[in-house]
């Protein structure tokens, strides 16, 4: 399968960093990046306004505007495309405000390699693809706030089409609070929704920001990223452990939050339906407990 180019348009005005750029990116075997540099931001501009660029790497301090100046302007070029600041100041809170007016990342010249520029290139185009979808709230669970099955699938299916683009596998992860019914006719309703909503916090803490998590049935949970860039199953799985021990001891649950856990990947060399994926997780799920023991409440 032909792989298209990521258009990505590196505003830089320094020829050393650009190249030092250059060469990473000509170096990558994960996907292909055709690679456009330009050293100052009008011509960037012009260049975004043609409408051809996937993706940008920006420089903050250029001959004709410096620091969040020069943010604001590029993105209100082009709000559609996700921009990568590249700087070489190590800025706290510069970068927490170009981050809060929209950019994917904010990474310090000097401190940056190979795999962790890719990695945020690659986080950027997910993250701001599933941005451009919006939040709908008809995606959203009213109870646990994550989305609900509908904005899974619509989401799910997006990033199922960037993986056939960029050839990356897909890592679904599932989760089955298998003992609700048992709660709800136990302990009643509301705990058997605090139950729930303990799951899906837990699931909130485990994901990152590329990943989604959702509520795609009355008490099973699922989430999906990048393979390439997730951490091995095991060390998710303790994640999500870890986070729903806590937060049923923050929640004083009295009850023991039994959770089956089935994993899924999908390969673009043999792609296969979301629905089908989702279906090979839950046949592979099983207790927590044979893998790290119940997670258990309070009480």
């Amino acid at each position: 399968m032909a792989v298209s180019s990521i258009r990505t348009l590196l505003i830089e005005d320094n020829p050393v960093d650009a190249e030092l750029i250059q060469a990473v990116l000509s170096q990558a075997p994960e996907a292909a990046f055709e690679l456009e540099w330009v050293d100052g931001l009008a011509k960037g501009l012009k260049e975004l306004k043609a409408g051809v660029v996937d993706l940008v790497l920006l420089d903050l301090h250029l001959p004709e505007s410096r620091g969040v100046d020069t943010f604001n302007t590029t993105r209100a070029c082009a709000p559609a495309v996700p921009i990568v600041v590249l700087t070489g100041l190590d800025d706290h809170e510069l970068a927490l405000k170009v981050v809060r007016n929209g950019a994917q990342d904010y990474l310090v010249k000097g401190q940056i390699d190979r795999h962790t520029l890719l990695r945020s290139m690659q986080y950027a185009l997910v993250r701001h693809r599933l941005q451009i979808e919006e939040e709908s709230p008809a995606w959203r669970d009213s109870l646990t706030n994550v989305y609900n099955r509908q904005g899974f699938f619509v989401l799910g299916e997006q990033l199922l089409r960037l993986a056939d683009k960029y050839q990356y596998q897909v890592t679904l992860f599932y989760a089955d609070l298998v003992e609700l019914e048992t709660i709800n006719e136990i302990y009643g309703k509301e705990p058997g929704d605090a139950a729930l909503q303990t799951v899906a916090d837990a699931l909130c803490e485990t994901v990152r920001e590329s990943e989604f998590g959702a509520r795609v049935g009355g008490h099973q949970f699922a989430f999906m990223c990048y393979s390439l860039f997730a951490p091995p199953e095991r060390d998710v799985l303790a994640r999500f452990v870890e986070a729903l021990r806590a937060n049923s001891r923050r929640g004083q649950c009295p009850y023991l939050l039994n959770v089956n856990w089935g994993v899924s990947v999908y390969d673009p060399a043999r792609p296969v339906a979301l629905s089908s994926l989702m279906l090979h997780a839950e046949a592979q799920a099983c207790p927590v407990s044979r893998t790290g023991g119940n997670v258990g409440g309070g009480g």
